[in-house]
């Protein structure tokens, strides 16, 4: 059996369901991410294993889930970001996983360089990451990704998206935190 995109997406799509199921038990929070990262995991799962009109249908409703659920998803993001400030000490050395998972790294950037700015570099540095995926899956897997361009165009898409989330995220802190 040849490993295809598909079947990297549905690990990782897998393995990022887990953590969130993970991190609703543990503080509590909305199973909102793991409901979403469910769908997102049936869905390639459904491209692996049945004729692709499947898998785009289940994509479809996995995306009117998560446009109608995004003031739900923000407020849970804020209440993330705002339980990592209050746990990360700032002398702390950041682990690996730190900059993945993104909240204590976006934090020291806004403590170092405001909302905007640092916003504006974390969403550089995942779009570049973004942007060596593609390149790297290209090169693995050739015949999925022929128009390579709309990928990117869509990984831009998001970036920019994630740069006013987090600014806005980072502005409500701010807000808060001087109060």
């Amino acid at each position: 059996m040849e490993i295809t995109f598909f079947h990297v997406g549905a690990i990782f799509f897998g393995s990022v369901t887990i953590y969130n199921l993970h991190s609703a038990r543990k503080y509590g929070e909305s199973y909102i991410p793991a409901i979403a990262g469910s769908m997102m995991f049936i869905s390639l799962l459904l491209f692996i294993i049945l004729p692709w009109q499947y898998g785009y249908i289940a994509l479809i409703f996995t995306m009117i889930f998560a446009v109608v659920n995004y003031s739900k998803s923000k407020s849970i993001n804020k209440e993330k970001m705002e339980r990592f400030v209050k746990d990360s000490k700032v002398t702390e050395p950041l682990k690996l996983t730190d900059y993945f998972m993104g909240w204590k790294v976006l934090h020291r950037l806004n403590e170092k360089y405001g909302p905007k700015k640092a916003s504006l570099i974390y969403s550089v540095c995942m779009w570049l990451f973004g942007v060596i995926l593609i390149i790297v899956s290209g090169y693995l897997w050739p015949d999925i990704f022929l128009n390579v361009w709309l990928i990117g165009f869509i990984v831009t898409g998001t970036m920019v998206g994630f740069y006013w989330q987090n600014k806005k995220l980072l502005e409500d802190l701010d807000s808060h935190s001087s109060e």
